[in-house]
């Protein structure tokens, strides 16, 4: 019996002392199969390690996760200004002959926008071109980038090109950039006198985006400066329904157009739509210097007042005191109260302080700024007048 038991214990023994050898064994065999060599980003950045990065680089074969690593490195660095290092690093890479088609892809893209942060701008033109026909992603991206590099260099005869050879993709995004890019050459049309081309330009623009309030724009200065207040007006308003921001660029001209066909009250209603819209507070002061001409000053200080203690401003009540310095005009105490609440309610939103490290502008005293997390940065705000110092 105890022969029998010590046996027993003998072979469970055995089994246990295999199983710890076997266990072992295969957790060596795999850490050598895969080894800890890839280290994180931030590693690689903060000891700006290239002794580790060259033997990354010099790895055997690459898996998904190193590969990942790689292209997030090189993004990184790029984003640091250390484009010397993100083009050696994606270079070394794209020379490697173990990768896919589809990577070899992404890393002609990183290059590219390498090469275009280096100011290499013939060498990322050539590999964004050659990315063009890739679809997907990629594709799209490349499609991105070359536009954009072609913006920086005022290049917009290229982009329209692309465009006419089909060789762009189809997306909202792009198209809206390719029609500023024809809005662009319609510009320069202009300055050339090719009014025909202007037109055409113009219709091309709003073909290939519908909303380009640009484009209505162009159209109504040409109309402008050739003398037709009419057609002028009907594109200014095109391009202000199309987009209410731009009667920023119209408001000047649009209220000459309407002045030249003598309709005040078309002007003044148009005004009164653009401000709810746009809250552009010179339509407002255009606004009320329409109520001034036709119902006099009394009245447009009313209304004035009455729209500045809905959307208190600067600009808006610096235009009521013009207002009043240029007809002689007392305010009573009801106007004064609610000239005091409209003064009030611009202060409250005033920046208080800022902060001499960033700039950071805040309406509470902090001891560390909220931006740049800096101690003790936090100063009060002080505004600095433009202008010439007036000698005392």
């Amino acid at each position: 019996m105890l022969d029998s038991a010590l046996l027993y214990l003998l072979l469970l023994g055995g089994v246990a002392t295999g199983w710890l050898l076997g266990y072992r064994f295969a957790k060596q065999s795999k850490n050598s199969a895969h080894p800890n060599w890839v280290p994180s980003v931030e590693y690689l950045l903060a000891e700006a390690n290239d002794a580790a990065l060259e033997r990354l680089l010099n790895i055997p074969q690459l898996d998904d996760d190193a590969l990942d690593l790689f292209l997030k490195l090189g993004r990184s660095l790029r984003e640091k200004g250390e484009t010397d290092r993100a083009i050696h690093l994606h270079q070394a890479l794209f020379a490697r002959n173990d990768l896919n088609r589809n990577t070899q892809q992404q890393l002609e893209l990183e290059l590219a926008i390498d090469y275009s942060r280096a100011g290499l701008l013939d060498r990322a033109e050539r590999l964004l071109l050659a990315l063009l026909n890739v679809r997907g992603r990629i594709g799209e991206r490349a499609a991105r980038y070359l536009v954009e590099l072609y913006e920086e260099e005022g290049e917009w005869q290229n982009i329209l090109d692309l465009y006419r050879k089909k060789a762009l993709p189809h997306s909202q995004l792009l198209e809206k950039r390719i029609a500023q890019a024809v809005c662009e050459l319609a510009e320069k049309a202009v300055q050339q006198g090719n009014y025909l081309d202007t037109q055409n330009l113009c219709r091309q623009a709003l073909r290939i985006d519908n909303r380009c309030a640009r484009a209505y724009v162009v159209q109504g200065n040409l109309a402008f400066s050739q003398d037709e207040p009419n057609e002028a007006i009907r594109c200014y308003l095109k391009a202000m329904d199309v987009d209410p921001q731009a009667v920023v660029s119209v408001l000047t001209p649009l209220r000459d157009s309407f002045n030249k066909v003598g309709d005040s009250a078309g002007l003044m209603a148009h005004l009164s739509k653009q401000w709810q819209a746009s809250q552009y507070v010179p339509v407002l002061m255009a606004s009320t210097q329409c109520i001034a001409d036709a119902n006099g000053p009394e009245q447009a200080i009313t209304a004035l007042l009455k729209e500045l203690a809905k959307t208190p401003s600067n600009q808006g009540f610096f235009a009521l005191v013009e207002l009043v310095v240029q007809h002689r005009l007392q305010l009573d105490k009801s106007q004064l109260l609610t000239l005091y609440g409209i003064l009030r309610r611009i202060v409250e939103h005033e920046p208080k302080f800022l902060c001499k490290s960033c700039g950071f502008k805040a309406t509470e005293f902090h001891w560390r700024c909220p931006s740049c997390k800096d101690w003790s940065t936090i100063g009060p705000f002080i505004p600095q007048l433009t202008g010439s110092r007036l000698d005392l």
